[in-house]
């Protein structure tokens, strides 16, 4: 296993590690009343920002009746709503309402919290490292994320 493999590795269970130590604290996630289908379809939509329901359908392996009846429930828990799609007068996109936005935030960021006690244990040098390798992180899932997407 070379240097940079044993790194990975050793990252990836450390990570692991951190996101599940702190589990307990995940208050909103023992609390939601959403089935895993109306959650992944509300993930889909902050991920997309807008959806139409046969993309929503497809990314959910979901029939086009079974996601309607899905987004039904959604809608009237107001998590989220329907809205003409400018590009086609015959077909509607779905989008998070304020209401679905902060509860998947919520949810996405339960963690946090706990995670700015934790950081109150490090030392101003380990704080700067830490700091170093996020910056370094985040300018790569950028640029993974850049990579994924088509060219016009």
């Amino acid at each position: 296993m070379t240097k940079r493999q044993h790194l990975v590795e050793a990252l990836r269970q450390e990570l692991r590690a951190a996101m599940t130590q702190n589990s307990g604290q995940s208050g909103p996630w023992l609390t939601v009343d959403l089935t895993m289908a109306q959650l992944k379809a509300l993930l889909v939509l902050n991920n997309q920002g807008e959806a139409r329901v046969g993309e929503i359908a497809s990314l959910l392996g979901l029939s086009p009746n079974a996601t309607t009846a899905l987004l039904d429930q959604l809608e009237t828990a107001g998590y989220s709503e329907r809205r003409p799609d400018p590009a086609d007068r015959r077909a509607v996109l779905v989008v998070l309402t304020p209401a679905g936005a902060e509860l998947i935030a919520e949810l996405l960021t339960a963690n946090l919290v706990a995670f700015e006690v934790i950081l109150e244990y490090l030392s101003l040098d380990e704080l700067e490292d830490l700091h170093r390798g996020m910056t370094a992180l985040m300018r790569a899932l950028s640029e993974h994320e850049s990579s994924l997407k088509p060219e016009d």
